[in-house]
């Protein structure tokens, strides 16, 4: 006698489920992919050294202690180090306030935490991530005391943007041991890290690297040795499609709305000010020895740098801040609009939420095409990988890859 047949109910499929499923086997390809070196038998980095006791590095050190390594935090600058180190006790012990970390385990912690200035206090690092300034002469500075302080097994890594990993490499005498990791911010945070290979990074050295991440937490998603790598260099199209709008008369708070309507966790204009339209305007210099910039490339994001309006350090850059609470301030729309004069831009203001979101997605998708076909990126899916885990695109329409 045959059991009597059960209904079913087909589960529901709808975009956002769709979308955690590819994402969910996206996950599964960065983690599993060919791109990865089969290497057996690698040393067990325990002890990292970051160089740089700004936000980033401080944040990496973060990040680090919670994964249970010893970590060395060296800045040359003595004030700038003990404000590295006040960043992160301040974060610690904001986590046990708020009853997310014991009290013991914050103080274990802080305990494999050795601050220090001297280059040689690095002399037993297993490996080592510099968060210094995002200037290639500098970061080559950095590599080149690296090679001299460090024992021959140690691990170089740059937390670089945008730089170009075989240029840093030439700071030092071991180019098989550099590569990059480009953390994204918060660094303690960010669930994923881009792993940028050079030229003669040995695939020993991105076996470590992976590892590393791995066990920071991360998920590792490799990335070619081009500008931007795979994240900044999409996101440079659609914070160009940004200041373009803002020329032509769209507010930056009608931007930001438009787009957050849209999914975005935080909108271009307030992630411009998080971020320091001071260090957005450096990045963009350095952009510029290798790209054509016309007059009115970012135009905004370099004048509103030029002004001092840095974005939250400062105050005032987009929005006026008070705290971190932006408010609309309506001064910008007199230095937008003398920006467009200068350059010869008719006002265009009256574009719906759906064009500023058209204008500004649509070159996230066309420059990953580029990125793959240029061998930069292993699948469309780390693309969609990196912008929702790292750039807040919204993870219920998959990724600018498949929309």
């Amino acid at each position: 006698m045959n059991p009597p047949a059960v209904e079913t109910t087909p589960l529901p499929s709808t975009p956002a489920s769709r979308a955690e499923a590819y994402l969910a086997a996206a996950r599964r390809a960065a983690e599993t992919g060919p791109e990865w070196p089969a290497v057996t038998g690698l040393p067990v980095d325990n002890r990292l050294g970051v160089v740089g006791a700004g936000t980033m590095g401080s944040g990496i050190a973060l990040c680090a202690l919670a994964a249970g390594l010893t970590v060395t935090l060296l800045d040359a600058n003595e004030a700038a180090l003990q404000r590295g180190v006040q960043r992160i006790r301040d974060s610690l012990y904001g986590a046990v306030a708020r009853g997310r970390l014991p009290a013991a385990e914050c103080q274990q912690r802080l305990a494999r935490l050795h601050p220090a200035t001297d280059w040689a206090a690095l002399s037993d690092a297993d490996a080592v991530i510099e968060a210094v300034f995002e200037d290639s002469a500098v970061k080559q500075a950095v590599m080149a005391r690296l090679h001299a302080a460090c024992a021959p097994r140690t691990l170089f890594i740059s937390n670089t943007s945008t730089l170009d990993i075989d240029e840093l490499a030439q700071g030092c005498g071991r180019p098989d041991h550099v590569l990059g990791m480009h953390f994204l911010t918060p660094a303690h945070v960010t669930p994923l890290v881009e792993v940028v290979r050079g030229r003669a990074t040995s695939d020993t050295s991105l076996a470590r690297a992976r590892a590393l991440a791995v066990r920071l937490g991360k998920l590792p998603v490799l990335a070619g040795n081009a500008w931007g790598f795979i994240g900044n260099r999409l996101f440079e199209g659609y914070l160009r499609e940004v200041d373009a709008l803002q020329l032509e008369g769209v507010p930056a708070a009608r931007i930001d709305a438009a787009l957050e309507a849209f999914g975005f966790a935080l909108g271009p204009c307030r992630t411009l000010d998080m971020a320091g339209t001071d260090l957005v305007s450096q990045v963009l210099t350095a952009r510029a020895t290798r790209f054509e910039q016309p007059p009115a490339y970012r135009r905004i994001t370099r004048r509103l740098a030029e002004l001092g309006r840095f974005g939250h350090k400062s105050g005032r850059g987009h929005y006026l801040y008070e705290g971190r609470v932006a408010q609309p301030d309506p001064d910008l729309a007199r230095v937008c609009a003398e920006e467009a004069r200068a350059l010869g831009i008719a006002p265009q203001p009256d574009v719906s939420d759906d064009t500023i979101v058209r204008r500004c997605v649509t070159p996230l998708a066309d420059e990953g095409q580029r990125l793959l076909a240029e061998g930069m990126a292993c699948r469309a899916s780390d693309i969609d990988l990196v912008w929702v885990l790292g750039y807040g695109f919204p993870a219920h329409r998959g990724g600018p890859m498949v929309m």
